[in-house]
């Protein structure tokens, strides 16, 4: 098969869902229900070649198999957030509307250049196509629902293909997305407990020779905004997608801080320590 094939180095965190409960957890979680969703478009895109001589033609498909949450399962602010990380779509209103406008998308050679993009019933995959993969699945332990969104693409011609990871941790008690303003009392903070943990921790080691030089400062590195929380709820893992902080060979980079390690650095909030148990209390 002539299709590019993709070697994806994509994090591998241990997402299985835990069924009991660390000290602290003081409530019984419920089963959270989800459905699958799927949809999928080609197409056939044509470059005029008196303007654009040197363009390929070639075809496209564009498709997603996701795990959506159930009606009611989660709040409807947090599935905003879901539609968000998902499809880029921070005015859609619901699912339908999202995945439409996805899959129906302009790619970005479209804007700059002179083609044209016909769809089509199906392609050969025999042959080089482009394409745009989105998938998502859920796992869960009595208290946490995990949605992981994994996006992978590839336009023809190009150098290499593009892939993501995305993270959406839903509190099932309350449906409610859980960020990482609701687990530490000062963000502002965890820049500096980031780079540390890389400099200090041997579970980081392999991030120190893949930073970009200029995330080697503390106070340069990016504001985490993805992140897990592990079945056994002992660490918080940040996750730095290609490009933000490390060179594309370098892949996905993961920072683990370990929750004892961690509340030396930055002070966790009411919620955390009741969400981590005692090992999350720190003798002053």
């Amino acid at each position: 098969m002539k299709r590019l094939t993709l070697i994806i180095g994509l994090l591998v965190l241990t997402l299985a869902g835990c069924k009991h409960d660390k000290p602290g957890n003081t409530h019984e979680g419920t089963a959270f229900a989800t459905r699958t969703l799927s949809g999928e478009q080609c197409y056939q895109v044509t470059f005029d070649k008196e303007k654009e001589p040197w363009g390929i033609d070639f075809v496209t498909k564009t498709d997603y198999t996701l795990a959506w949450p159930a009606v009611g399962a989660m709040s409807a602010e947090a599935e905003r957030e879901l539609l968000q990380l998902c499809f880029m779509d921070s005015t859609a209103t619901n699912f339908d509307e999202a995945a439409q406008r996805w899959l129906a998308m302009p790619f970005s050679y479209e804007d700059e250049f002179d083609c044209k993009r016909k769809p089509i019933d199906a392609i050969d995959e025999n042959e080089d196509y482009g394409f745009m993969h989105l998938e998502s699945i859920v796992t869960e332990d009595s208290t946490l629902a995990v949605f992981t969104i994994k996006s992978e693409s590839f336009v023809v011609g190009a150098a290499h293909g593009m892939y993501s990871v995305d993270y959406l941790t839903i509190d099932k008690a309350s449906g409610n997305a859980i960020h990482l303003a609701d687990l530490v009392t000062d963000t502002n903070l965890l820049c500096e407990a980031v780079a540390r943990a890389i400099q200090d921790l041997d579970v980081n080691k392999e991030m120190r020779e893949c930073l970009f030089d200029e995330f080697r400062d503390a106070a340069r590195m990016p504001m985490p905004g993805n992140f897990i929380v592990d079945s056994a709820r002992n660490s918080i893992t940040v996750v730095y997608n290609l490009y933000e902080i490390a060179p594309y060979a370098c892949g996905i980079q993961s920072v683990v801080l370990p929750i004892f390690w961690l509340s030396k650095h930055v002070p966790l909030s009411p919620y955390a320590k009741r969400l981590f148990g005692p090992e999350s209390h720190i003798e002053e």
